[in-house]
């Protein structure tokens, strides 16, 4: 449907324009409200974490809000489901799709800027409900830039009406504080990870009926189904348990960066390995006897770092006791304290003669791109504390 303006309109999302508008006005679009005045040339990346529980296997697409619309389809989906495409010459906002290797869409995204854009199951939700009668495929291959401000107006209102209405099911996954769009995001089976592992959302194009599933019970459990603008935090039935995570360790080896990066550069994939000292090891995960899972946050990231990805999950040799790690950051970060190994060491009198010293780094490799075609030389990681856990 259009107005008199000839704007197409998002039934469902424009009662919350008002409070979106003021909750935005201090960030900036980029872009204008009208189709011949295109937003400001970008040029800088959109990047973010593709995934439903498991990392999405496929590929980005883009699409900017131009007059003549520029797509880009050339980001594939890593193995931890990060991805960056690089919008230099395209024009805010933009609006994402993940496809499957046949080219299936899977979900949908949306940026208002150059950033962090996160493709999973709530921004998909999200998105939907401000299109409205527009299914997402038809909003992705056609649209006018005002409709695409439309849109970038509209979604941070749904979104906070979703997270609230969700927040006694997201307080089960201690995630009741996560961003899904432009938060840090860990396939980590914990937060928002865990939460798709367990649970599916689903919404119907122009009915703005939701409808979320608990799909770990036989059969699945419905926890709400109706209307997008009813979704509130009362109308939740069936919530699953309470999760408990495991956190191991009884002291954590803070290991840093130490060098001097190119200028405009940041770290954004590092693999390490480093040697743990005889009787110290890390958290085996009960419920996986085949191995370390990250459900078990072994290797935690930390300062400038705090959110990047650690996947797939460590890894402990048995043979000879060293701990490998690779981690994705799609922000990137700088060189200084980055990462933090929870160990567990088999007694006080080793515990009181350990230091950061008995820690060794056997190998590392440190990218600026989350791709690893940009490698970074004359960086070095090194451990830099030994602390007690409380």
């Amino acid at each position: 449907m259009k107005n008199s303006s000839g704007i197409k309109r998002f039934p469902g999302a424009f009662p919350l324009l008002l409070l979106a508008f003021f909750l935005l006005s201090a960030c900036g679009s980029g872009g204008s409200g009208s189709s011949s005045s295109p937003a400001a040339v970008q040029t800088t990346a959109v990047a973010g974490i593709a995934a439903a529980g498991a990392p999405l296997a496929g590929k980005v697409h883009l699409c900017d809000s131009s007059v003549l619309k520029i797509y880009s389809s050339n980001s594939t989906i890593n193995q931890d489901g990060s991805f960056s495409i690089n919008t230099t010459g395209m024009n805010a906002p933009f609006i994402l799709r993940a496809v499957d290797a046949a080219g299936n869409p899977l979900y949908y995204s949306f940026a208002r800027a150059p950033g962090i854009a996160n493709i999973n199951p709530l921004s998909n939700l999200a998105l939907a409900v401000v299109a409205g009668n527009t299914s997402l495929a038809d909003l992705y291959a056609s649209h006018t830039a005002s409709e695409m401000n439309a849109v970038s107006v509209a979604l941070p209102g749904t979104v906070l009406h979703m997270m609230q209405s969700l927040r006694p099911l997201l307080l089960l996954y201690h995630a009741d504080t996560a961003d899904p769009l432009a938060g840090p995001y860990q396939v980590n089976n914990q937060g928002l990870d865990g939460l798709f592992d367990d649970v599916s959302f689903s919404v119907s194009n122009g009915a703005g009926n939701v409808n979320i599933t608990y799909t770990q019970t036989t059969p699945p459990t419905t926890i709400f189904t109706g209307s997008f603008g009813n979704m509130t935090s009362s109308a939740l039935n069936n919530l699953p348990a309470q999760k408990t995570y495991v956190t191991p360790g009884n002291v954590e080896l803070t290991l840093k960066v130490r060098g001097k990066l190119p200028h405009g550069t940041l770290i954004k994939n590092v693999s390490f390995s480093v040697q743990l000292p005889l009787g110290i090891t890390v958290e085996i995960d009960p419920t996986d006897p085949g191995g370390l899972t990250s459900g078990v946050n072994t290797a935690v990231p930390t300062g400038a770092a705090a959110g990047a990805n650690v996947y797939p999950a460590p890894t402990l040799s048995t043979t000879n006791n060293i701990l490998t790690v690779s981690m994705s950051s799609p922000a990137g970060f700088g060189v200084g304290n980055f990462i933090k190994i929870r160990c567990i060491v088999s007694s006080p009198s080793l515990m009181a003669a350990t230091t950061p010293n008995s820690f060794s780094i056997t190998s590392s490799r440190m990218f600026a791109d989350i791709y690893n075609n940009q490698k970074l030389k004359g960086l070095t990681i090194v451990p830099d504390k030994f602390t007690a856990l409380p």
